[in-house]
């Protein structure tokens, strides 16, 4: 028999660790509840101006921002908007961080293939607020 799964704020839970988040963030390990352990998919609920410290994954991953406009920060880029229904790819290897704009919370859908993930990396110095 087929286990369908929805994706729910109200199925989230804490995320797995407080410290790799700024502000009030849920998650939903959606893989994990239908049994998958070749890719990891999870729904991730950012309030408003929450958001992930800086990290950088071994693998590439996908960011589909299914409700509301999401951003993504690269260093020495700006701020990068992502409308609603936006799917941006995050090269591995690649210092990021993303989640929801000041002024309005997003939910994100995140995919990617197992693998470690680096959430002390150094840092610009215009994202030192954004790690201690």
């Amino acid at each position: 028999m087929l286990d369908v799964h929805h994706v729910s704020r109200d199925l989230a839970g804490p995320v797995p660790n407080q410290a790799w988040f700024i502000g009030n963030v849920r998650f939903q390990n959606l893989s994990a509840a239908a049994g998958a352990t070749g890719v990891e998919l999870v729904a991730v609920y950012f309030d408003a101006g929450a958001r992930t410290r800086p990290h950088i994954h071994q693998s590439d991953q996908v960011l589909w921002f299914t409700d509301g406009d999401g951003i993504v920060m690269f260093p020495g880029e700006p701020e990068q908007r992502v409308p609603m229904g936006g799917v941006v790819s995050i090269p591995a290897g690649r210092l990021h961080m993303h989640g929801a704009p000041d002024d309005a919370p997003v939910r994100q859908m995140a995919i990617w293939v197992p693998s470690e993930t680096d959430w002390n990396p150094p840092v610009p110095d215009e994202w030192r607020r954004y790690q201690d």
